[in-house]
C-alpha cells in the first residue's frame, strides 16, 4: 500500500536521528544536564509529532481498507491495534 506519509516521516526521522546525535556529543563535552534534558524533550516532542503523522496515515488509509474490505471483525481488530499504540 503506499503511504503518503511515509517520505515525510522518514525526513524528519532521519532529522530526530541527528538531533539525538547532537544530544551524544553534548554528553560527550560534559553539557549541562538542563541544556540535555531540554534536548532530549525536544526529540521526544518531534518524536510524537511523527508518530502523529503516522497514526493519521493509517487511520486513513489502512483503517478505512479494513472496514471497506475486511469482515467486521477484522475492522475491529485493526481499531484494537490503533488504540493499542495510543495508549
Amino acid at each position: 500500500m503506499n503511504h503518503k506519509s511515509h517520505a515525510d516521516v522518514d525526513r524528519r526521522l532521519a532529522k530526530i536521528s541527528g538531533h539525538v546525535e547532537g544530544i551524544r556529543r553534548m554528553i560527550a563535552q560534559d553539557k549541562g544536564c538542563v541544556e540535555i534534558l531540554q534536548q532530549m524533550k525536544a526529540v521526544m516532542s518531534a518524536l510524537d509529532s511523527t508518530r502523529k503523522i503516522l497514526l493519521k496515515d493509517h487511520v486513513q488509509h489502512c483503517l478505512a481498507e479494513a472496514l471497506e474490505q475486511k469482515t467486521p471483525s477484522s475492522a475491529v481488530e485493526e481499531i484494537e491495534a490503533i488504540l493499542s499504540q495510543i495508549l
